[in-house]
């Protein structure tokens, strides 16, 4: 086992969670997340299952943590990259498909977060939590405001729209190698096109619905 010293400041508290959010995530990459657990986010980090405990007391505040993280990132991206808005919609769609594909890696997390990740953590971390996506969205639906003419209360309503239908949009066309060998087996079809061109087309539509 590495070496352990505990953390005493906030600065350093702040690099242990990095740390264990870190191995975390790594293990997201290789595994689905009921294989992982509390003993493996340890062994990833070669700490005891008591150590990491000191730090986060379910997986689920780790994986919350790194939600967070990872919405953060795709949402400043949004805002940066359609920070010229309003543009006629086809290119707005384009832009914002393909600044989610970017951050592909947040739909893992943002198809779990409510039926798994926020189903075992305080009602205190999970308010914060909410509290924090509040605080990051704002950008993005000033965005949103300025290319349909809406209110922040539509603005939200289409946010969520497009958030909610991402995942499963990026799962059909990048499912499991199992998956792809059933479906040939089956006879069926893989998907033409691209995640991008879909949720593209899907943007434009849910702008066009927005205006009515």
């Amino acid at each position: 086992m590495a070496d352990y010293i505990r953390a005493r400041s906030p600065e350093q508290k702040q690099e242990r969670m990095e740390a264990i959010m870190a191995a975390a995530d790594a293990l997201f990459q290789e595994h689905p997340y009921h294989q992982i657990t509390m003993g493996t986010i340890a062994e990833q980090l070669g700490w005891s299952r008591s150590n990491l405990y000191k730090y986060a007391a379910t997986q689920e505040e780790i994986f919350l943590a790194l939600h967070s993280a990872k919405n953060r990132a795709w949402l400043e991206g949004l805002a940066s990259a359609l920070a010229a808005a309003p543009l006629p919609d086809a290119e707005f769609a384009r832009i914002w498909a393909e600044t989610t594909a970017w951050h592909a890696g947040f739909l893992r997390y943002q198809e779990i977060v409510i039926s798994i990740i926020e189903s075992n953590v305080t009602l205190e971390r999970l308010t914060e939590f909410k509290r924090d996506f509040a605080d990051m969205l704002a950008p993005v639906l000033a965005v949103l405001e300025r290319q349909c003419g809406l209110d922040e209360a539509a603005a939200t309503s289409l946010y969520l729209r497009l958030l909610y239908q991402a995942p499963g949009i990026y799962n059909h066309y990048h499912c499991a190698e199992l998956t792809r060998e059933a479906m040939r087996a089956a006879g069926l079809a893989e998907p033409a096109g691209s995640f991008e061109e879909e949720y593209a087309d899907f943007t434009a539509m849910c702008l066009q619905h927005a205006r009515r």
